[in-house]
């Protein structure tokens, strides 16, 4: 059995100081990544926006999901808003190069819960697995 040190990151360390291999740094990309990947979702960004930080296939889970959203909003003519607020990020440091994270998402009629693992790769920090509920 492994064990994953969850212990908060002090107050009074800045994650803006931190190198850009180390896990904590992941804490910064959390809340515009879950943005971008709801607007993704909604259709109301493109697709490859989010292609330096995810892998393809989390691009084409993306994807398939804006195809769906643009298929039934073009029978229901649903249009949605573009209040997003991300709360509640949390970072779960599984070793020195996995990192898994979550967040809440609050739409005004919905909130949605996000848990990505993020993994060290050569180009840096990118999302491996993305859940959105």
């Amino acid at each position: 059995m492994t064990t994953t040190d969850q212990r908060p990151v002090p107050s009074g360390t800045s994650t803006s100081s931190l190198a850009p291999q180390d896990p904590r740094s992941v804490e910064q990309l959390v809340a515009p990544v879950a943005r971008r990947a709801v607007e993704i979702v909604r259709d109301m960004r493109p697709e490859n926006s989010l292609s330096r930080l995810v892998t393809p296939e989390v691009g084409q889970h993306l994807a398939r999901r804006a195809a769906l959203t643009r298929r039934l909003r073009a029978s229901t003519g649903y249009a949605p808003t573009r209040q997003l607020e991300v709360t509640g990020v949390r970072i779960c440091v599984v070793n020195a190069r996995t990192v898994e994270a979550s967040c809440v998402l609050r739409e005004p009629d919905r909130a949605r819960f996000l848990a990505m693992r993020w993994e060290l790769r050569h180009s840096g920090w990118r999302v491996t697995v993305l859940e959105i509920g």
